[in-house]
Formats: C-alpha cells, structure tokens, sequence
C-alpha cells in the first residue's frame, strides 16, 4: 500500500543543471519553493504526502496520526503509523489487567525509515521484520472518541517528553472486532505489561 514516502521524489533532477539552480534545490522544495526544515524535508509538503491514501475508518483516529505527522521535522521524527493488521504475525497474548489485553507480536514490516538518494529523492527502505508490543483496549470500538484519544495522546506524551520509555509506533484495529490496538516497544520480564497497566492511572491522577 502507498501510503507514505514511497512517492516523495525530492531531487533537483527536473531543474538546469547550473550551480546556481543546484544549489537552491538543496535549501528549498522543488515543489512549492519553500525552504526545507532539515536536510530535504519539506514542511508543508512531505507530511501531506505521506497521508494519502490510507485510513483507520475513524476520523478522530485519523486527525491524530496525521497530527503526529504534521508536526514531524524530518524523515526521522517519531511520528505515528497506521499499520493495517495484517501486517503483523505470531499474535500472543501475554498479559492482560483492568480493561486492556497485552500481546506480542512481528511487525512483518517494521517502523518505516527512509534513505536519501544520491539524487535528491527519498527511498523506503527494505521491511525488516521486528517484535512489538501490542495493547488492546477492549471494548474500544464503542468507547467515546475523547475517551479512547485520551489513552492515545497519554502515550503519545510519555513516549515525546521520557527518555527511557517505551516507543509509541503506531495504530492499527482488529477487522474482527473493530478494537483499535495501539503498537509499542516490547520489554521482557513483565516490564511492558507494568508500564502499560499503570500509565492511564499515573496521568489521570
């Protein structure tokens, strides 16, 4: 599915080859001119690209990952994917408290990274499979988009403003149950599974 990077072609191919034309299409976007906010990455341009495509059927959901994506100031930046959830294998439950279930699970794919080519452009690079954590809550296909968003931006925040903590890597839902499943870093020796059924109650107290 095309729903990121994989059509970002930044490069100063389509422009005169002098120094002068070389030169600005290292500061600026070849597409609307403005200047990069770190090393060819566009602002207004970039993120806009990366949203097409694709959709969680929630418009709640969707205005938050698209967020996190807006607010990126380079191809590095943690921002949050949408995974579809057949992108994930070896689905285990290993924990569960209070109203949410903990699994393990191969993200086939991975976080998604980018290279910058000798040309300018961006390329996806290959999928390389990695072990994830996935939290469900139950139930939250009927819980109040204010609700379950609230749970969301509360990792979203420990992830951005902790150190050493758990990543926050994307979204994606059960198509049998329509319960969204957030996607994080997997710890060994219980060390998720605390994190995870402590973080609400730390943040609403």
């Amino acid at each position: 599915m095309e729903t990121e990077f994989n059509k970002l072609n930044i490069s100063d191919e389509d422009s005169n080859k002098d120094s002068n034309l070389e030169s600005i299409s290292h500061k600026n976007c070849s597409y609307c001119n403005k200047s990069f906010t770190k090393e060819l990455w566009c602002k207004e341009c970039d993120p806009f690209r990366m949203i097409e495509g694709w959709t969680s059927g929630n418009n709640d959901i969707d205005k938050f990952i698209k967020d996190t994506i807006y607010d990126a100031r380079n191809s590095g930046s943690e921002f949050i994917e949408w995974v579809p959830f057949d992108r994930f294998e070896d689905v285990k439950q290993i924990g569960e408290g209070g109203f949410a279930k903990v699994y393990s699970a191969t993200w086939i794919d991975g976080k998604t990274e980018y290279d910058k080519q000798d040309d300018g452009s961006w390329k996806k690079e290959e999928p390389e499979p990695m072990k994830v954590a996935l939290k469900r809550l139950n139930g939250s296909q009927n819980m109040s988009a204010e609700y379950y968003l609230n749970e969301l931006k509360i990792h979203r925040k420990h992830c951005t403003n902790t150190i050493r903590t758990l990543q926050f890597y994307g979204i994606t839902k059960d198509p049998e149950t329509e319960e969204f499943i957030m996607i994080l870093d997997f710890a060994n020796q219980g060390n998720l599974r605390s994190f995870l059924s402590i973080t609400l109650m730390i943040y609403m107290i």
